[in-house]
């Protein structure tokens, strides 16, 4: 009898285990750390370095991590520690500053007697199309236009001068690649930017695999420069494997690459020569079209000052024009990943607390508040503040304490929403449709060659907030191999409880 009992016990308590073990397994964190444990035999990471963390941002308790302390390549993850500290250190408020102003005397005939000066802020709105119609150079153009007639000035004695030093006359970092700088993408940051400093090119595809392709040039503006053409015809649906070669302030540039077979008017984007340059030439071809004619050429900051002469005369101030706030700014920053726009905010924190419009100044100023935060950044390297620098390091537990920092910061909200939304917006609108994820998690995506990286914040099915970084370099396998690895995580993440 006792033995038949005993048995009876030793079933049930076997048959608890059983069930115990299976809603073990089934717990999602034990399924998202079998994940993981999967992916180190993954033979697309064999040769990767790659790192994830997960962790509560009310408590800062860690879920699961592996290589957490490892320093990697982020790619345009690095918006997260550039927009994050700027909407600390500078307040959602802030707005860009755009002046016209003028040297000399206005006489009674409406002469201008000295030079109309266009200072730039380091605005980086300014024709951009991610915003309404109050930045379009036609309606900043009419604005200062408007300052002119109300002042009677109708004669420029002298030249319309663009003024950038608000920033350093180098726009991009010493790190950036030969191939990126020539492109739209890598525009870099000055004091004075003009149609997020990128032009628009076209191409005619040949007939024939590996014909050349034509070069169209719409914008007469863009006739003082010289295009060489190396474009060839490529595959069909192959886009744009155009690549634009060439450094700022040079008109020269080499185009490589193919475009599709059978296009016509495929439009590539590259990085303009001289932003302020083309800015002063627009705005002083418009008046001129209003019947305000300047006696001199256009000129900028730097010419004058390679010439060797000095522009310190007092000027007096004829209009202002603000940009959006800096909240509205970093939503396109994070969501759209406009490198312009994140180089600009860093060189106008390091203009406002560093005295310095530099990538330098601006890099130590962000670095002095994340410190100030008491994060620990041993191993961490800045280099810009976009990610476009193959030469950034972070590791994922340093982008999780930003992350969970950043929730007790005033700003949060305006930070936590410019970041893509699952299911959305930006990287994240074609993943997680349908999952608990979409409309929830929310993610800064980094994309560079052998790059790819997530980290933002998740609403739990248990309703707990967490924060989380994914970062993965030097992998063998193509983004569209790796993508549903990684969506497969963030899932699971989203999943536990």
């Amino acid at each position: 009898m006792n033995s038949h009992k005993n048995y009876c016990i030793f079933l049930l308590l076997f048959f608890s285990w059983l069930f115990l073990e299976a809603q073990n397994n089934n717990d999602p964190l034990n399924l998202l750390n079998n994940e993981i444990e999967l992916l180190k035999k993954d033979p697309c990471l064999k040769n990767a370095s790659w790192s994830v963390m997960v962790s509560e941002t009310a408590t800062g308790k860690q879920l699961c991590g592996y290589n957490v302390d490892m320093v990697l390549e982020p790619a345009s993850v690095m918006k997260i520690v550039t927009t994050g500290a700027a909407l600390s250190l500078l307040g959602s408020s802030f707005v860009f500053e755009t002046k016209l102003e003028y040297s000399g005397t206005i006489d009674p005939e409406g002469n201008l007697i000295g030079n109309l000066y266009i200072t730039g802020g380091g605005d980086p709105t300014i024709g951009s199309k991610r915003f309404d119609g109050a930045v379009s150079t036609d309606s900043i153009f009419y604005e200062f236009y408007r300052a002119l007639k109300q002042n009677n000035i109708r004669h420029i004695k002298g030249s319309v001068v663009a003024d950038a030093s608000f920033f350093e006359e180098n726009p991009a970092a010493g790190s950036w690649l030969w191939e990126d700088i020539g492109n739209y993408y890598a525009s870099g940051a000055y004091g004075l930017n003009i149609n997020e400093n990128s032009y628009r090119i076209y191409f005619d595809a040949g007939v024939d695999l590996g014909s050349p392709a034509l070069l169209n040039i719409k914008d007469p503006e863009l006739n003082e420069m010289e295009f060489i053409n190396n474009v060839k015809t490529g595959k069909a649906g192959s886009g744009d494997n155009v690549i634009i070669y060439g450094s700022p302030y040079t008109n020269v540039r080499m185009l490589e690459g193919t475009v599709p077979v059978g296009k016509t008017n495929f439009d590539v984007d590259g990085s303009l020569t001289d932003p302020p340059a083309y800015f002063a030439k627009l705005f002083s071809e418009y008046i001129y079209n209003k019947g305000i004619i300047a006696d001199s050429a256009t000129k900028t900051n730097r010419k004058i000052k390679w010439e060797g002469k000095t522009d310190s005369v007092k000027r007096k101030i004829l209009a202002l024009h603000k940009s959006p706030e800096l909240k509205e700014i970093v939503v396109p920053t994070n969501t759209k990943s406009v490198n312009l726009f994140a180089e600009a905010i860093l060189k106008t924190i390091g203009r406002i607390k560093k005295d310095k419009g530099s990538e330098t100044a601006g890099v130590e100023a962000v670095k002095n508040f994340w410190a100030s935060k008491n994060i620990d950044l041993k191993g961490f390297e800045m280099e810009d503040g976009c990610g476009l620098s193959r030469k950034n390091k972070i590791s994922t537990r340093q982008l999780c304490e930003m992350l969970k920092i950043l929730t007790k910061e005033k700003a949060y909200t305006d930070f936590s929403q410019s970041l893509p939304l699952a299911g959305k917006t930006g990287g994240m609108a074609a993943m997680l449709k349908g999952t608990i994820a979409e409309n929830n998690l929310r993610a800064k995506t980094g994309n560079m060659d052998k790059i790819k990286s997530y980290a933002g914040y998740v609403k739990n099915i248990s309703g707990k907030n967490l924060c989380f970084a994914l970062v993965f370099n030097n992998y063998t396998c193509s983004n569209s191999e790796l993508k549903p690895k990684i969506e497969k995580l963030l899932l699971l993440i989203a999943q536990t409880k």
